[in-house]
């Protein structure tokens, strides 16, 4: 992976399906609807070898919204009004 830029981003409306991509090569991990089964798939267009295929699976798991800027600010809002919560 070194020395190769990736992007990273949503192939569906809300996130659930997502793509890790460089030039010619694109690894589209999709996530099954809420509750319906735990089991991801992975779709690989071009040639990938593993070191960009187990990021791709890493990243379907993990929360990427508050990596971005506004992900980040609804983050913090709903993180305070839970903290608020706690003080009831």
């Amino acid at each position: 992976m070194a020395g190769r830029a990736y992007r990273h981003h949503a192939t569906s409306p809300r996130h659930r399906h997502r793509a890790l991509a460089r030039e010619g090569v694109e690894i589209e991990v999709r996530r099954p609807r809420g509750g319906v089964g735990k089991r991801a798939t992975a779709r690989v267009r071009g040639a990938a070898d593993a070191t960009e295929v187990a990021p791709a699976v890493v990243m379907c798991g993990v929360n990427t919204r508050n990596l971005t800027r506004d992900g980040a600010v609804r983050a913090f809002f709903g993180r305070a009004s839970n903290l608020l919560d706690v003080f009831h």
